[in-house]
């Protein structure tokens, strides 16, 4: 009896085990040993990871290898006959190659900054996005060096340490290509600058700040551009000021509102008047370029260009995904 009892106990147990592994479909189900696996990139070859959105991880670049089609300055001039990034060209984030320039923001065509991001299926860097990441890198410490691009580590704004801003001194006098993460000074020597800025999630991103500027997806009238604090302090007209000079919306500012371009972290060039009515429409530019020296960095802001300029020999653009 006991031994019937045991047969009895043990079938049932080989159906239910059998019936756990039962599909919907009626077919036995195997069960495997986990195998570990990598996580699937969220972005697109090229672009970083930044919060909740991708963003290239180098200035935007054209696929074309045409020489004729780079200048003296080490850019792509995107307005020279046959040069224009289209067609048979494609718009890349690659370390290799020369930063598009001579390229509006928005004028209307299919060869604008705007528009070139909207057919890669994403847009231009916003200024939200923009200041999303200079808050980011603000707060690590790898970013603080001595203006050389070394001893970096420090906690954010030491005495003595910069935010690194980048290609700014003209040494060399154009624009550069990128290198490895590994060599955060690339290009730069003989005097070294560092051109790389590191985010919280260790993420890298090169020439955010100098190199050349970056359009961004912002518009402003002259009637509403930032005023002295002091009226008259900058001079009347267009000015460079230290962020703590101007009267304007902090979420453009650094986070430390003490911080200025000694510290790396950029100037503001904006039109300073009292009583200005006139309506003329600007973008911005951010970042700065190879030859503005303590006016770049990754606060910097430029409130001048008009969005159709397409003459400008040293602002291009990154996409955001």
């Amino acid at each position: 009896m006991r031994k019937i009892f045991l047969i009895l106990l043990l079938v049932v147990v080989v159906i239910a085990v059998v019936a756990g592994r039962m599909s919907k479909t009626g077919k036995i189900q195997v069960t495997e040993k986990p195998v570990a696996t990598v996580p699937s990139k969220k972005c697109p070859d090229g672009y970083i990871e930044v919060s909740d959105f991708c963003v290239m991880k180098y200035d935007a670049k054209c696929s074309n290898p045409n020489p004729k089609c780079v200048t003296n300055e080490g850019v792509y001039k995107n307005n020279a006959p046959g040069c224009a990034c289209q067609r048979n060209f494609k718009v890349v984030s690659t370390p290799g190659g020369a930063p598009i320039t001579f390229i509006p923001e928005e004028d209307g065509t299919d060869v604008s900054a705007k528009a070139y991001c909207k057919n890669l299926g994403g847009h231009l860097m916003t200024n939200p996005e923009w200041m999303t990441i200079a808050d980011d890198v603000a707060e690590v410490p790898a970013n603080w060096c001595d203006k050389n691009g070394t001893n970096c580590g420090s906690p954010p704004g030491s005495i003595g340490k910069i935010l690194a801003n980048g290609h700014n001194d003209s040494t060399p006098s154009r624009a550069l290509e990128s290198g490895p993460d590994s060599d955060p000074t690339f290009g730069t020597l003989p005097n070294p600058q560092k051109r790389t800025l590191t985010l919280s999630n260790g993420e890298v991103i090169w020439d955010f700040a100098g190199n050349v500027w970056q359009w961004v997806d912002a518009e402003i009238a002259r009637k509403g551009e930032p005023r002295s604090i002091i009226p008259g302090l900058g001079g009347i007209g267009w000015v460079w000021d230290e962020f703590q000079t101007v009267k304007y919306d902090s979420s453009y500012m650094p986070p430390n509102p003490e911080w200025n371009s000694g510290n790396g972290v950029g100037r503001i060039y904006h039109y300073n008047s009292i009583g200005d009515k006139d309506s003329t429409i600007y973008t911005y530019i951010k970042g700065g370029n190879w030859r503005h020296g303590a006016d770049s960095g990754a606060f910097s802001i430029h409130m001048q260009p008009v969005p159709g300029k397409t003459g400008i020999d040293d602002v291009g653009f990154r996409c955001v995904m």
